[in-house]
């Protein structure tokens, strides 16, 4: 499968990790997920400092999927600070969220996410996400970002 890009998954939940990267895998999605735990992991990856500095290895993503609740910096921390980097602005970002609150999702957009997914909660309803991920996000962003 030729892949056709990196995506950022901010996940601080393991099984959830793990059914999202099976997934992936199980629809064919020809992209290479890169997991962080935190929200200042995620701050270190996009700005290629502490471990993620080696670019060849830890490629500027094309796009973001964002949990909103993890530990240290929030979700909303993350994506406001996206937000403000120059470099990252036009990052795409999809807050990938088990809070369905409407106060939740109107943050997001305010903060700029470019979308906001309900996390399911069967296999089924995974796999439909998924495909539909599939079909919408990987057809949009052609373009390299530069960092």
């Amino acid at each position: 499968m030729n892949k056709t890009g990196h995506i950022l998954v901010a996940e601080d939940d393991p099984t959830d990790a793990f059914f999202l990267q099976r997934t992936f895998k199980r629809l064919g999605v020809p992209v290479t997920l890169h997991f962080v735990r935190d929200g200042q992991e995620v701050l270190d990856y996009l700005a290629g400092v502490r471990e993620f500095h080696d670019r060849r290895v830890y490629p500027v993503p094309r796009l973001l999927l964002l949990d909103l609740k993890m530990p240290g910096l929030d979700g909303f921390q993350v994506l406001a600070w996206v937000r403000k980097d120059k470099r990252l602005k036009t990052l795409p970002v999809v807050i990938f969220s088990s809070s369905s609150e409407p106060e939740d999702v109107k943050r997001a957009q305010e903060l700029g996410a470019n979308s906001y997914l309900v996390k399911p909660h069967s296999i089924e309803e995974l796999m439909s996400l998924v495909g539909q991920f599939k079909k919408h996000w990987l057809g949009i962003r052609k373009a390299k970002l530069s960092i």
